[in-house]
């Protein structure tokens, strides 16, 4: 009889991404004034971004021990994996974008309120260092945190019932994590994509990597393109071609990629890091039951469908 199921992955792991939903919801809730937003918005965007997810995740992280440590998978990705990471990258960007078009159109007025680029319009002027800036604190050190959290911790514990469970799991939590129904699907894609570069590259620098270039794609060209998509004419239509046409050109070449990828792993002999856990002996439901149908991870699809419904 196969062992029993530890309940780190399905218990302890939600309570740690919902203390996490928690302090989002508690730094939304205090005033621009509290915040420190209007003396230095960058110093603050960094401290609450470390604040509501670096500090759980790192406790969490340092509770496991270094035996859970392998799992997180905080190692750097090879050189070689640079035309992977190109290509999806591409095709995470044109991705978004494409999604973002379609639920602009279906729901502009929720959609639109929850754009980072008007989040972080307080930080923006012209100058160059503003700029950077900018970047460094509303892309690279979210994306940085961001994967740490869902891509290293998350994945690491759920993965035991399979890499698709995992992702999924991630995805969703990642997708609810940003509170806002209008750009779940834009959120759950991205997930995605980005725990499937974890898996492909076996490094979470890898997906961070990529997280921030979309972030900074987002930030920086978000505005752009909804203000193409409002004036409803040829240059929407284009517009849409042409991402279009990058996602496919870009999802063929990552996959041809990865292809390529995990046959030189098969080659050289690397070891699954999940695949002879006793839990994947198991039938598909009783693990997707175990993964998702607990009461802590229940618990924090309600949280997000009160606070985001009041959005809409």
């Amino acid at each position: 009889m196969p062992e029993r199921v530890k309940p780190k992955a399905t218990m302890f792991t939600p309570v740690l991404v919902l203390v996490v939903f928690l302090a989002i919801l508690a730094a939304r809730f205090l005033s621009p004034e509290t915040l420190g937003l209007n003396e230095n918005p960058y110093l603050a965007v960094v401290v609450i971004q470390l604040v509501t997810y670096a500090v759980p995740a790192v406790f969490y992280y340092k509770i496991r021990g270094r035996e859970f440590a392998p799992k997180v998978r905080l190692r750097m990705f090879r050189s070689s994996h640079f035309l992977y990471l190109f290509h999806t990258s591409v095709f995470l960007i044109s991705g978004v974008m494409l999604l973002s078009i379609l639920m602009y159109t279906l729901i502009p007025g929720a959609f639109a309120a929850s754009a980072s680029a008007d989040y972080a319009s307080f930080a923006m002027n012209q100058r160059f260092f503003d700029g950077v800036y900018l970047v460094l604190a509303f892309a690279l050190l979210p994306a940085a945190t961001e994967e740490f959290l869902f891509r290293g911790i998350v994945i690491g514990e759920y993965e035991r019932y399979g890499a698709a469970i995992a992702v999924t799991a991630s995805a969703l939590m990642f997708a609810m994590s940003h509170f806002s129904l209008a750009r779940f699907p834009v959120y759950l894609f991205s997930g995605i994509v980005l725990a499937l570069t974890v898996y492909t590259t076996r490094s979470v620098a890898a997906s961070a990597l990529i997280h921030a270039l979309n972030n900074t794609a987002v930030l920086l060209l978000e505005k752009y393109v909804l203000s193409i998509v409002d004036k409803q004419n040829v240059s929407m239509t284009l517009l849409m071609i042409l991402f279009a046409a990058a996602a496919i050109l870009s999802a063929m070449l990552m996959c041809f990629e990865a292809s390529g990828i995990y046959r030189d792993m098969a080659q050289a002999n690397v070891p699954s890091e999940y695949v002879s856990h006793p839990d994947r002996k198991r039938s598909i439901f009783v693990r997707i039951a175990d993964a998702f149908l607990t009461p802590t991870f229940l618990l924090l699809v309600i949280l997000f469908v009160v606070v985001t419904l009041k959005d809409l």
